[in-house]
């Protein structure tokens, strides 16, 4: 199943611990996609998916960031 979450309006470390909260509650092979602003850090979410061994996808975009979760 697929899903999105939209984070953009908090700030760190908000946004990290609420997709962590929302990818725990997923089933294998479900995905996530996160939105994301500028000012959160792309590096802890790549540390956070290889903490836990989810697939990530990292889409970079001018305004905002986005992040697809696979667990």
């Amino acid at each position: 199943m697929k899903y999105s979450l939209d984070l953009t309006g908090y700030a760190c470390p908000l946004p990290l611990l609420m997709a962590k909260k929302a990818m725990n509650d997923l089933k294998k092979g479900d995905s996530l996609a996160i939105l994301l602003n500028q000012q959160s850090s792309l590096a802890d979410f790549e540390l956070l998916a290889q903490e836990y061994h989810w697939q990530i996808k990292t889409i970079e975009q001018a305004v905002e960031n986005q992040i697809i979760f696979t667990k």
